[in-house]
């Protein structure tokens, strides 16, 4: 009997974050090529979001796609795409993308997963992970 006394406060924790916490309007899997580390004018970026808005810039208004690459429902405009690094700040970055990018990285090719959040018709925020497996960030 003592080990059910546990089991109701866990179940009552877990609908109550559930509730509290925005959905995953969409994901993606993008392919980061070394093109995706810079800009139009050729200058290095080191920030994760402006990579990926680089990425979906070329992804859609270049038509530079990688094997690997995915569509998304929401960057086709360039009005979204200049929010990502916003977006991006707002949400998280996982940890080794920080540091890599941090210490100087140009980049190497790399398949990313992006999860858009937000509540449907509002995205409040972009989770950046690698897609190595290694386990994902929720929105």
């Amino acid at each position: 009997m003592r080990k059910f006394q546990y089991i109701l406060p866990t179940i009552s924790l877990l609908i109550a974050q559930a509730a509290h916490s925005e959905p995953n309007l969409a994901s993606y899997y993008t392919f980061i090529g070394r093109e995706d580390f810079y800009n139009s004018s050729g200058t290095p970026l080191m920030d994760v979001g402006a990579v990926v808005q680089q990425d979906r810039a070329n992804f859609h208004r270049l038509g530079r796609r990688h094997e690997g690459d995915q569509d998304d429902p929401y960057f086709q405009n360039p009005e979204m795409r200049a929010k990502i690094p916003a977006l991006v700040r707002a949400g998280g970055v996982d940890r080794y993308l920080k540091i890599q990018l941090g210490q100087g990285w140009e980049g190497y090719s790399q398949t990313w997963l992006i999860q858009i959040c937000g509540t449907p018709g509002r995205i409040t925020h972009l989770r950046i992970d690698p897609a190595d497996g290694d386990g994902y960030s929720d929105c």
